[in-house]
């Protein structure tokens, strides 16, 4: 489960990038310069603690390396005695401003619906995860509980963006 998650917001994460002149009005993806903005990597906005607070158990921290794309991600887990007793929780950072993510995350078919209060602009795809714009920099949230349905996930990867995205 958590591998399917992580695969999808990285692809999902990386569709925003390309500029598609099919007559729509998408903007190619502004990677912002190394220094931009704070300057903080994904592990500087998602700790431990964090993870524990959003997913209620001791985790332990899954590498992060970002794959053959080399995103920069941070993710943290949990494994119980039963199949369905897992967690995860996810913060990937994107350099790219969140319009051009939305219009990636729009043109893969999927709904974003506007979270009010976070960053410069966030919103939600339940396909997609929680993203929170801050300048030219977006974090991508993405929590999981087995056995919980969208909406609990949701309201936690909300409440994990409100503890850390001043971060971003």
């Amino acid at each position: 489960m958590r591998r399917i998650i992580v695969l999808a917001a990285c692809a999902l994460a990386a569709c925003g990038q390309s500029n598609d002149n099919d007559g729509g009005s998408t903007e190619a993806a502004k990677p912002a310069a190394a220094t931009a903005d704070s300057g903080s990597k994904a592990c500087d906005i998602l700790t431990a603690a964090d993870a524990k607070a959003v997913l209620g158990r001791d985790v332990k921290k899954l590498e992060s390396s970002g794959g053959p794309a080399g995103l920069d991600l941070c993710q943290y887990s949990y494994d119980g005695e039963r199949m369905m007793d897992t967690g995860q929780a996810t913060v990937t950072l994107r350099p790219i401003d969140i319009g051009s993510l939305r219009q990636g995350v729009i043109n893969e078919g999927y709904q974003a619906e506007p979270v009010p209060g976070l960053g410069d602009e966030a919103f939600w795809s339940k396909d997609a995860g929680l993203y929170v714009g801050k300048g030219n920099r977006t974090a991508i949230y993405l929590v999981g509980v087995g056995g919980e349905d969208d909406a609990a996930n949701k309201r936690r990867a909300i409440e994990l963006a409100k503890a850390t995205a001043s971060r971003i």
